[in-house]
C-alpha cells in the first residue's frame, strides 16, 4: 500500500462509520493521518499520587479516587461537567469541562474507584480545580511512558486515534524528504521519516522538542518558499525592464522641505528602502503597512516625485497612484496639486464621474505622455487606457481590488514602452510582522508604526449602561453646537443584510431626534457608489453634521472636522476595524472622541483593549491573541494552509527561514540557474 492510498476499515481494523467520520474530518488516506500529530503529551514517566506536589505552571499526571461526576446546563447554554477527585491522603479537589457531552456518562461507573487524570490547575480561594484534564481509567498505563494526545476528528476521540496510530507506523519508512539537503546539514535536522516516528512514539521529552520544531520548520518553509519563490520569478521576468532610478540624497532634501512637517524616523526609513530598491533593474515589489494617521501617503507621494525629477534629464517618465475610491482619490489629487506644481509636475485625475469628454482627454494626455502623474480609481484599469511610460505604480488599500485590476498596472499592461514598473502597496491596516511576512510574502515589507509628534490621542470610552450613554449623547450635541461632526456607525449584523440596513436606518431615525435640528446623513452597503459620494461629501463640506453608517465607512477618507465617532453593537467587530473606524476621527487639529456602545453585559477584553490603547499595531497582537489568526485575517482566503504543528506568530524561526530561503535564490540568482 502507498502513502496516498486510502483508509479502510481492514487496515485499521473498525468500522464504516468510524472511516466515514475520518472522512468528514478531512482524514482520507493514510498520508492525512500520519499528518494528524498530537496537540498535547501525557507525561506518566511522573505519575503523582498528591495533590500537594502539583506545579500550577505546568500539566500534571496524577492517580486520584473519583468520588463523583455530574453533568448540568449553565445559563448560557453550555454543557458543564464536573468531579470531585481525592487523593492518597484524603485531600479533595474538583475537575471541570465545557460541552464534553458522554464523558458524565463514560466515566459514571468508575466513581469511587482510581484513575489516572492530567491536565494544568488552578489554584484560587483554597482549592485546586483541573480544567478540561484528560483522564485515563485503564491503570495499566501507568508505565512510565509518554502518550500524545490527539485533537478530537469528528467526534472521534483521542485515545481511538493513539490506538490506530501503531497500526500505520510501518508506512512511516516511505515518507520523503522535504526540505533541501543544505538546510538539513546546516541545522543538523533530523529526517522528516525520523520526526514524524518521533512525533507520533517518542521515547522522552526532547524527541517531542526535536520533532516539533523540525516539523514546524518544513511547514513555515514551504509556505514561505513559494511566496519569495514569486517574488524572485517577477524579479527575473522584470530584469532590465524596470527604469534603474539612483537615490539622490540632496534631491530627497529639497521634497521633504516643501512639508509643513518633518517625516518621522519610521517615513524616513521606509522611503530610503523605497528609494533604494528603484535603483535596482527589476521592479521593486514591496508593501508599505502603517497604522491611521502615520503617514504612508506622504512616503508613496515623495517617491513618486524623486522617481519623475530624477528621470527627466534622460526620458520623462510616468506614474499612477490607484485608491479604492472616488473620494479617496480626489482627496489624494486635492491634497497633492499644489505640492506637484512647485516641481513643475504635471497631474491627472482620472474616476469614474468624469464625463466622457473629460476621460478621453485624460486617456490622451497618458498616451502621448503629457501628463507625467495621474491619480485615480479602478477607472486606470480599463482596456482603453494606455500609458507612454508608466515606470512607478502605488496601489492604496491592495486588498480592495482583484488581482487583476493590480496586475494591468503591475505588469506594465497597456504600457507602450514595454517597461515593467516598480510596485509600491499600501495598506492601513495594521497587521503584526510575522503574519505580514507570511501573508504577503511576495513582497518585501516596510513598517510605518510611529506617529507624528504633537499627534492627540483619541479619547476613547465604553458606555457601560444607560446614564453614561445620555451624558456622551449630550457631549455630542456640545460638540456639534461648536461645529464639530460626528460619524456613528451602525451595528454589523451578518445573517442578514436585510437586518444590517434595517438597523442603520432605525438609528438613523432616532438619531435625527435626539439631535434636531442639526442634519444627519445616512450611508449604507445598498447605496449606489455616486450616492454614497454625494453624502460623503456633503459630510466633508459639513452640510450633514452627523453621519449614521454601516460599516461602509471608506477607510482613509479625510475629515479633519469630525471629532467624535460613535460605534453601537461594538463587541460585534473585530479590533482591526473597531480601530479603522476610529482612524475616521483624529485626523485636525481638535481633541477627538470614540465612545463605543456595547449591547447590555458585552464588556469584553476587545473594547478594554480599545480603552487601553491607540497603537494600532499593539490592537492587531492583541486581537491576534484573542481570536487566532484564522478568524482574524481570513487565513483560508489567502491561500494559506491550517498549520499543525508551527505558528504564524513565531517571528524569531519565521524571519530565519525567509533569511534561509533568500539565501538560497541568490545563490540560484548568481549561478544563473
Amino acid at each position: 500500500m502507498l502513502l496516498s492510498d486510502k483508509l479502510s476499515k481492514t487496515l485499521l481494523r473498525t468500522t464504516e462509520n468510524y472511516i466515514k467520520a475520518l472522512e468528514k474530518g478531512g482524514i482520507i488516506t493514510i498520508a492525512d493521518l500520519l499528518n494528524h500529530f498530537p496537540r498535547d503529551y501525557d507525561d506518566r514517566t511522573n505519575v503523582l499520587d498528591n495533590f500537594s506536589l502539583l506545579n500550577v505552571k505546568e500539566k500534571n499526571t496524577v492517580l486520584v479516587k473519583l468520588l463523583s461526576i455530574s453533568s448540568q446546563k449553565t445559563g448560557n447554554n453550555k454543557l458543564l461537567t464536573k468531579a470531585v477527585l481525592e487523593d492518597k491522603n484524603g485531600f479533595l479537589s474538583e475537575a471541570v469541562w465545557f460541552n464534553r457531552k458522554y464523558l458524565s456518562t463514560q466515566l459514571k461507573s468508575f466513581e469511587n474507584k482510581k484513575i489516572i487524570i492530567s491536565g494544568k490547575v488552578k489554584y484560587s480561594f483554597g482549592k485546586v480545580t483541573f480544567q478540561s484534564p484528560e483522564t485515563e481509567t485503564d491503570l495499566e498505563k501507568i508505565s512510565g511512558e509518554i502518550v500524545p494526545i490527539y485533537p478530537e476528528i469528528n467526534y472521534i476521540p483521542s485515545k481511538w486515534i493513539e490506538g490506530k496510530m501503531i497500526l500505520l507506523k510501518n508506512f512511516i519508512k516511505d515518507i520523503s524528504e522535504d526540505l533541501p539537503e543544505e538546510i538539513l546539514k546546516k541545522y543538523g535536522f533530523i529526517s522528516r521519516r525520523d520526526a514524524i516516528t518521533r512525533i507520533h512514539f517518542p521515547k522522552n521529552k526532547q524527541d517531542i522538542e526535536q520533532a516539533q520544531y523540525r516539523l514546524a520548520y518544513s511547514e513555515l518553509f514551504d509556505i514561505n518558499f513559494r511566496s519569495i519563490g514569486e517574488k524572485y520569478e517577477n524579479f527575473k521576468n522584470s530584469e532590465g525592464k524596470s527604469i534603474a532610478t539612483s537615490l539622490n540624497p540632496e534631491k530627497v532634501k529639497e521634497i521633504l522641505s516643501f512639508f509643513p512637517f518633518e517625516f518621522t524616523n519610521h517615513q524616513k526609513i521606509s522611503l530610503f528602502q523605497i528609494l533604494k530598491d528603484m535603483e535596482k533593474t527589476h521592479c521593486m515589489q514591496r508593501l508599505l503597512e502603517g497604522d491611521v494617521g502615520t503617514g504612508k501617503t506622504a512616503v508613496a507621494f515623495v517617491g513618486a516625485v524623486h522617481f519623475i525629477l530624477e528621470n527627466r534629464k534622460n526620458q520623462n517618465v510616468q506614474v499612477a497612484i490607484m485608491a479604492p475610491t472616488e473620494i479617496l482619490a480626489r482627496q489624494h489629487f486635492g491634497g497633492m496639486q499644489n505640492f506637484l506644481l512647485n516641481f513643475g509636475i504635471s497631474s491627472e485625475l482620472l474616476v469614474g464621474s468624469l464625463t466622457e469628454k473629460q476621460k478621453k482627454s485624460v486617456k490622451q494626455k497618458l498616451k502621448n505622455g503629457t501628463v507625467d502623474l495621474v491619480i485615480g480609481t479602478h477607472a486606470l484599469v480599463q482596456e482603453d487606457v494606455e500609458f507612454a511610460n508608466l515606470g512607478f505604480v502605488v496601489v492604496d488599500e491592495q486588498h480592495r481590488f482583484g488581482v487583476k485590476q493590480r496586475e494591468t498596472l503591475e505588469k506594465g499592461f497597456g504600457n507602450k514602452s514595454g517597461i515593467i514598473p516598480h510596485n509600491l502597496n499600501m495598506t492601513a491596516t495594521p497587521i503584526p510582522r510575522t503574519l505580514a511576512l507570511t501573508l504577503y510574502g511576495d513582497q518585501d515589507l516596510s513598517i510605518i508604526s510611529e506617529y507624528p509628534k504633537g499627534r492627540k490621542e483619541i479619547f476613547t470610552k465604553v458606555a457601560k449602561n444607560e446614564e453614561q450613554r445620555l451624558q456622551i449623547e449630550n457631549f455630542v450635541r456640545a460638540e456639534v453646537e461648536k461645529g464639530r461632526q460626528a460619524f456613528w456607525i451602525s451595528p454589523l449584523v451578518e445573517e442578514s443584510e436585510k437586518v444590517d440596513l434595517a438597523n442603520a436606518i432605525n438609528t438613523w431615525e432616532n438619531l435625527k431626534e435626539i439631535f434636531f435640528p442639526f442634519k444627519v446623513g445616512l450611508l449604507h452597503g445598498k447605496m449606489k457608489p455616486k450616492e454614497k459620494d454625494q453624502i460623503m461629501q456633503e459630510f466633508v463640506e459639513n452640510k450633514i453634521q452627523i453621519l449614521s453608517s454601516t460599516s461602509v465607512v471608506e477607510v482613509g477618507v479625510d475629515v479633519p472636522n469630525s471629532t467624535i465617532m460613535c460605534i453601537e453593537g461594538a463587541e460585534r467587530f473585530g479590533l482591526s476595524q473597531l480601530h479603522q473606524f476610529r482612524g475616521r476621527v483624529g485626523r485636525g487639529a481638535y481633541q477627538s472622541y470614540c465612545y463605543l456602545f456595547p449591547t447590555k453585559g458585552q464588556y469584553t477584553d476587545r473594547l478594554k483593549a480599545m480603552e487601553r490603547t491607540n497603537n494600532g499595531f499593539e490592537l492587531a497582537e492583541i486581537d491576534l491573541e484573542l481570536r487566532g489568526p484564522g478568524e482574524v485575517y481570513g487565513i483560508r482566503q489567502s491561500g494559506i494552509p491550517d498549520l499543525k504543528i508551527a505558528k504564524l506568530t513565531d517571528l524569531e524561526l519565521i524571519s530565519q527561514i525567509r533569511e534561509d530561503i533568500e539565501e538560497i535564490f541568490e545563490k540560484k540568482k548568481i549561478s544563473g540557474t
